[in-house]
């Protein structure tokens, strides 16, 4: 009897630490999976960016003038995709490199907030300036928060940025870098190259105050119908400020963008066919650099991409959804 209950108590003993090693083993392996599962939704993940030319100027990344120009982030530029909502308090730092030259008198640095389209800012309260403390610095910081909503609000996806440091005398690539605070899970840092050039460059851009500032840029048309908005572009030239821009037709269904009747850039097609046809300006536009289209569909449902690109400057893609 006395061995039998002996042997009993070994057993349970051994049950124990069984029980034990496994409560423990599982308590391990629960730890690794909320690691696993929850780590990531709760790290830095600041929003990546590109710096682009700003629409309506062809100096703002041109070696020795006053920095101006987008910050597009990583959102498509398609209304229908959602851009990046901010808590009210979100703050935006722009740090530049030593390379820029803090200007000693002038404007303050100045913003406007976007939906991803030229002229059509975001009415949403912010204030802007330089930290006091970093003349190499603009402080951007939103006073009430930024939604992300409808395709006509669709939230933040760019920040025109004017007015900064001068840019380098030296042209190639700077890295800027943009601290973003207060944000939630977006909080965090990155860095966006600025490609400064060694002169001004030809510019064109979608222009949208002829239509109140409304995005005609993917926009949804029925085959064989036009699109509700025309086409306008802008285009600037750094050595021919007023020179007579118009557009000329080219057998394949083109255009030629031309400058006081010279080629200086083309409009081409591709994707989704559609049809293009030009609305002539008179001399007060024409001299602004203000160009007009129109698009039709085809008898194909895609995506047409119609891309400006101006000799030695920039390019431009208007895209057209054609449905059935």
């Amino acid at each position: 009897m006395q061995h039998r209950c002996k042997g009993k108590r070994s057993n349970d003993h051994t049950n124990e630490s069984i029980r034990k090693a496994v409560v423990k083993a599982l308590v391990s392996i629960a730890i690794v999976l909320t690691l696993g599962f929850f780590t990531p939704m709760v790290s830095a993940a600041a929003p990546s960016a590109t710096i682009e030319y700003q629409p309506m100027t062809s100096d703002g990344l041109a070696g020795g003038y006053p920095f101006e120009a987008w910050v597009v982030f990583d959102k498509p530029a398609d209304p229908t995709v959602p851009g990046y909502a901010l808590p009210a308090g979100a703050t935006f730092r722009f740090t530049f490199p030593e390379a820029f030259t803090p200007q000693p008198a002038g404007p303050r640095p100045a913003a406007v907030l976007l939906y991803g389209w030229p002229q059509g800012p975001a009415s949403i309260p912010f204030t802007v300036g330089l930290d006091p403390k970093d003349p190499r610095t603009i402080v951007l910081k939103l006073t009430k928060a930024f939604p992300a909503g409808p395709p006509e609000r669709p939230g933040l996806k760019s920040i025109h940025l004017r007015w900064g440091p001068l840019n380098p005398m030296q042209a190639g690539g700077y890295p800027i870098t943009m601290q973003l605070t207060d944000a939630g899970p977006l909080s965090g840092t990155t860095q966006a190259i600025a490609q400064i050039t060694p002169k001004p460059v030809p510019n064109v851009a979608a222009y949208g105050p002829l239509h109140d500032g409304r995005n005609e840029n993917w926009q949804h048309v029925k085959t064989g119908q036009q699109a509700a908005l025309p086409i306008d572009l802008l285009v600037t030239l750094p050595d021919k400020a007023r020179s007579f821009i118009s557009l000329r037709p080219t057998k394949e269904g083109n255009f030629e963008i031309l400058s006081d009747m010279a080629p200086i850039g083309t409009i081409t097609r591709r994707g989704a066919p559609v049809n293009l046809k030009p609305e002539p300006f008179g001399p007060g536009f024409a001299r602004l650099g203000i160009v007009r289209y129109y698009v039709t569909a085809g008898s194909e449902p895609g995506v047409a991409q119609i891309e400006a690109q101006l000799q030695g400057g920039t390019r431009y893609t208007i895209n057209v959804i054609v449905e059935r």
